[in-house]
């Protein structure tokens, strides 16, 4: 069996990978699979040839939906991101980090937020219209 987040083989048991810590998942069903045929056969050469560097550049199933997802610092240009999804003090996966120089930005819009407000404004007057 393998990971699905780092590919690495795992005991068939195991309810954790050992290598990147994810929960084991359950193989795609037949279902699931012909729907992702279906999506990237629909994809041009193009974003297909960017799917494939975030996924050759990934080292675990997260990093690549994070390169996604949340994609490089749009102030300093690293990749060293993430999303707020997580954080106690935000949780809203709609707020990108960087931890490299500690901006936040929105991942809907892409404007950037100050630290002491990580909300965007933005988008939150568009989703009251």
């Amino acid at each position: 069996m393998l990971c699905w987040s780092c590919g690495k083989e795992l005991p068939e048991d195991a309810k954790q990978c050992k290598h990147c810590e994810a929960p084991v998942e359950p193989e795609p069903t037949p279902e699931e699979m012909e729907m992702v045929n279906e999506l990237l056969a629909e994809m041009g050469p193009d974003v297909l040839d960017e799917l494939r560097a975030a996924f050759e550049g990934s080292s675990t199933g997260e990093e690549f939906v994070n390169r996604i997802m949340v994609g490089d610092c749009p102030k300093c240009g690293t990749s060293d991101t993430g999303d707020c999804g997580e954080d106690p003090e935000i949780d809203d996966i709609c707020v990108g980090r960087c931890f490299a120089c500690g901006q936040y930005w929105c991942l809907d819009c892409g404007h950037l937020l100050a630290k002491e407000q990580p909300t965007c404004t933005r988008c939150s007057e568009i989703d009251d219209i």
